[in-house]
């Protein structure tokens, strides 16, 4: 029998590069100071319906017996604007989460319609340091993998000011930023197409302006004439030279509109090179306030670890070092737990078969090398170690079996 359309078991090598992932982000998200919240898979339709634009379709409704509504979270911010606009926290709070969403979405390479995001927010404070705190963040928990993304940013109120000078009315703001999100999927002729067809006027020159991307000097270059204040990209390059722990690509995007609607100011997506994105977020100071009536702000960002597994699972390196103890008429759980309390991966035979049964059992079970303990070596206190892939064997005493997987 399979697993549902869009989702997968993860077991053996896959599930330990999957939780190799999970805990490199989370490794970074406690080094940054950020508190672990978790919340339901699933809340009351209405709290999710009215968030997510045009993909509001892809979420995954149902009622329960009493005829409730209710649907499975299709991410982890609107959850948490619900959890901070219910519970008071000193300000400003900073919460990870790790946990599924689900999204009625076509299944493909990167795609799934049940996957792991895992999020870092801050709520309750409107500086421009929170922008420079989750990027140089998230981009620690990619260090942890030896994996160099650039971070694509752009500013809702930068594009604002750009609208603005090119003559555009304040009402089509958002049909123009729903449109150059499309860019990816329909291209420039069709974002064109789109434009001219709702009536707007010089979309080649906001064509060829939204193309600009690179460092600070060439979207400088870029709209040379016009009058736009850079000053959040300036600050955001500032502040994560100083909070960086290692060296984190920033590259401005004026192509980048995220159609999630709540958010109001920086945006930014995460580019491995992989002709998609893995992640990304912004600014969304009016979410809890139309969730729960609370002014309070909030910019958070995410990461998808089921996605980023597609995409690079066969560069996470794992320990996949294991050791299985075979007793020979003997008992051999003394020393299977001297080796485990030495933090080795140990396992053995729990039917206590012979021993052709055993080392089969071994084999097949992934143990790299199999500990030998019968009644001679219980009493000279020397083991036979044997390299599963080679076969050479070597008689070695305890202690110096867990010095050579220290």
């Amino acid at each position: 029998m399979q697993t549902p359309k869009g989702t997968r078991d993860y077991f053996g090598t896959d599930a330990k590069k999957f939780g190799a992932i999970v805990s490199s982000f989370k490794n970074a998200f406690e080094t940054f100071g950020f508190d672990r919240v978790s919340t339901p898979n699933f809340e009351y339709s209405k709290l999710l319906k009215g968030k997510y634009g045009e993909d509001e379709k892809l979420i995954y409704e149902f009622k329960d017996r009493s005829g409730r509504g209710l649907a499975l979270r299709y991410d982890l911010t609107v959850p948490l604007a619900r959890v901070v606009g219910n519970t008071q926290f000193p300000l400003p709070a900073k919460f990870y989460n790790i946990g599924k969403v689900f999204r009625y979405d076509n299944p493909q390479k990167g795609r799934k319609r049940e996957f792991v995001q895992a999020d870092i927010d801050v709520v309750g404070s409107n500086s421009a340091l929170c922008d420079a705190e989750l990027i140089s963040c998230m981009s620690y928990g990619f260090y942890g993998l030896r994996i160099k993304p650039i971070f694509r940013v752009n500013n809702r109120m930068v594009m604002n000011q750009i609208f603005s000078e090119l003559g555009y009315k304040k009402k089509d703001f958002v049909t123009i930023l729903r449109a150059i999100d499309k860019l990816d999927k329909i291209g420039v002729a069709g974002v064109k197409r789109e434009l001219e067809g709702k009536g707007l006027n010089k979309v080649p020159r906001l064509l060829k302006l939204i193309r600009t991307r690179g460092s600070l000097t060439t979207l400088k270059s870029a709209i040379k004439g016009l009058n736009v204040d850079l000053t959040p990209f300036e600050s955001l390059s500032s502040d994560i030279r100083n909070l960086q722990m290692n060296p984190t690509r920033v590259e401005f995007d004026l192509s980048l509109a995220r159609g999630l609607d709540y958010y109001t100011g920086n945006v930014y997506e995460i580019d491995i090179g992989q002709k998609m994105s893995v992640g990304g977020g912004g600014r969304y100071d009016s979410l809890v306030r139309n969730l729960t009536g609370k002014d309070l702000t909030g910019v958070g960002i995410s990461i998808g670890i089921t996605r980023l597994f597609d995409l690079v699972s066969d560069k996470i390196k794992v320990n996949d070092s294991k050791v299985s103890v075979v007793g020979i008429n003997t008992n051999p759980l003394e020393i299977v737990n001297s080796l485990r309390i030495n933090g080795i991966v140990t396992n053995y035979d729990l039917n206590s078969r012979n021993l052709r049964s055993a080392m089969n059992y071994a084999n097949k079970t992934g143990s790299n090398y199999v500990v030998l303990v019968g009644e001679r070596e219980l009493k000279s206190k020397k083991f036979v170690l044997r390299d599963m892939s080679s076969g050479k064997e070597e008689k070695l005493t305890i202690n110096q079996i867990i010095s050579k997987f220290k």
